[in-house]
């Protein structure tokens, strides 16, 4: 999703053509940044066709959605309804390990999206050990992704995994022909993935660009993405202005400043290797608890308004009272973070912050 703040917005004419690549051995041509497809998920549906035509409308040709995301999938077929099917790409995903229940939901996607086929069929989160087993075991999710693209359901095939040293086992297996993993200059360590996938002419499609909300430059951002030209970035996008910026960006391509590396080696160190990327696989709570909110107040405080940051803080960590420690969550995070702890330290933080402001 979208979670980054641009200040930076060179021009305000109308937009130069998009630059595009090639999706590695797939021989797609996208454009060189995408759609994520989780944010539009809170538009209302005539809000959310209408960003993903615009999106469409400015250059960008590839489109990143889920079976998993509510909604996203209607809304973004809303959006591309109508067009010529040869001028987008779609990739869609599902978790399930079981060849019958990933051909259902494949299927169920296609009518969900309105078309006949999508262009890369992933494999959602293959991110431990025994789903890796299920899902390429005899009558698993890997032998119905193969029979869909016999079928012409699905061109190709792609995984998204959130452990860099599964996906490098991944990348090496030569049975997939794209790799999605999270690309940012604080989560770092998928670089050498990057190198890999081009030696290897696979496809590199870039999640979590603003690395879950924990960096909040957005232009930053797209400048480190930019030292690499074979990834194909996703941001999640969710008002015109941030389409526009977007595109703004990546149409004028530059390396980072010094300056700017510094900044980044300076927010690095700052976040540090233990954060939350807002994916939201652990949800959901028992006990209803918001979590990537909770572990994002502190990005709420320094961005909101002093109002909204007090009401949105005490909404989001009062709830963390009432926590099980059940470590469900945990159990589901795919970078095992130990999200009780860290929630009760984001809660206490806000608290402590809390008695420094007057209004409160």
């Amino acid at each position: 999703m979208f979670d980054g703040r641009f200040d930076f917005c060179p021009h305000r004419g109308i937009l130069a053509p998009m630059k595009t690549t090639t999706l590695g051995a797939t021989g797609l041509t996208v454009s060189a940044v995408g759609f994520g497809g989780i944010p539009i998920t809170r538009l209302a549906e005539d809000a959310a066709a209408q960003l993903v035509r615009a999106a469409f409308d400015a250059g960008i040709n590839f489109f990143d959605t889920a079976w998993g995301y509510p909604g996203s999938e209607e809304r973004m077929g809303r959006g591309l309804k109508g067009l010529d099917r040869s001028r987008f790409v779609i990739a869609t995903k599902d978790g399930s390990s079981d060849g019958a229940m990933f051909r259902k939901h494949v299927l169920e996607s296609l009518e969900r999206l309105g078309t006949d086929y999508v262009d890369i069929i992933q494999f959602h989160n293959l991110s431990d050990r025994p789903q890796l087993e299920a899902v390429m075991a005899p009558g698993g999710a890997y032998e119905a992704a193969l029979k869909l693209r016999d079928e012409g359901c699905a061109r190709h095939i792609g995984v998204t995994c959130h452990n860099s040293e599964l996906a490098a086992e991944l990348v090496a297996s030569g049975k997939f022909e794209t790799l999605q993993a999270q690309i940012n200059f604080v989560g770092n360590e998928a670089e050498f993935l990057v190198a890999e996938c081009a030696r290897r002419n696979m496809g590199f499609i870039g999640m979590k660009p603003f690395a879950g909300g924990a960096i909040e430059d957005g232009e930053l951002a797209i400048r480190y993405l930019q030292q690499f030209p074979t990834v194909v970035p996703i941001p999640g996008l969710e008002k015109p202005e941030e389409l526009r910026q977007v595109v703004e960006l990546f149409n004028a391509p530059l390396a980072p400043t010094e300056e700017q590396r510094q900044r980044m080696a300076k927010i690095r160190e700052e976040v540090g290797k233990v954060f939350c990327r807002a994916c939201g696989y652990c949800q959901p709570c028992p006990q209803e608890i918001a979590i990537a909110m909770v572990l994002r107040i502190k990005s709420i405080v320094r961005r909101m308004p002093l109002d909204l940051s007090l009401r949105l803080g005490s909404r989001y960590t009062d709830k963390v009272e009432s926590c099980l420690d059940c470590h469900e969550c945990v159990k589901r995070c795919p970078y095992h973070l130990e999200i009780p702890a860290m929630l009760r330290e984001r809660r206490d933080w806000f608290n402590e912050w809390r008695k420094t402001v007057p209004e409160a």
